[in-house]
């Protein structure tokens, strides 16, 4: 372990305590709006399928009609009927439910909270390396804070099911860390630290 210069001053380790725990909230509300995104976007792409599929059967169900191949015309009229009325009601639901909208919506949010997050990372090694003054710390760190207030303000509700997947992507999947192995694999040889080259 490094020992501390003379000139060094003493670290507060309640500020860094603090900013972690910020980066920590961060990272978890970008995850968030990450998967929300993904889970809105997914919603999205079955609705258009849905309609797509609808209005082919639709189309196909009239043109039997129009040439008498499905035989009772009573028949015919409650097919044709009930597939018009399942297209406009999947109409009427995209319209209403814009998961595009709100997939982009998320996405833009998470992209907000990405530089925020980034910025944690940067205020934590600054503080712990001891680059900066505890003053010039605290200025950071409420800095950080009314930008990740300005993120909130417009930002749309997420759903459980997205912390759900966000926590297992962060604690389970490590999405958000990379091992001093994976990171030199990605860079070019000069740049490389030879860390753990050893592993798999």
């Amino acid at each position: 372990m490094r020992r501390r210069s003379a000139t060094t001053p003493s670290r507060d380790t309640f500020l860094l305590a603090q900013v972690r725990e910020a980066f920590g909230r961060i990272a978890y509300s970008h995850k968030t709006h990450e998967k929300q995104a993904d889970i809105c976007f997914t919603k999205h792409r079955r609705q258009q399928a849905a309609l797509v599929t609808l209005t082919a059967i639709s189309s196909g169900t009239f043109l039997a009609a129009l040439v008498g191949l499905l035989g009772s015309a009573v028949l015919t009229g409650l097919v044709t009927s009930s597939i018009a009325l399942l297209v406009t009601w999947t109409s009427l639901g995209a319209k209403t439910f814009k998961y595009e909208e709100q997939s982009n919506a998320h996405r833009r949010v998470a992209s907000q909270l990405w530089d925020v997050r980034e910025s944690h990372i940067s205020l934590i090694a600054d503080l712990m390396s001891g680059a900066i003054s505890d003053a010039e710390g605290r200025q950071r760190r409420d800095e950080l804070q009314l930008s990740a207030q300005n993120c909130y303000g417009d930002a749309p509700r997420t759903s459980q099911r997205a912390f759900k997947r966000a926590q297992t992507g962060l604690r389970n999947n490590e999405e958000l860390t990379f091992s001093s192995h994976e990171i030199d694999v990605m860079l070019p040889e000069a740049l490389r630290l030879g860390e753990g080259e050893g592993r798999a």
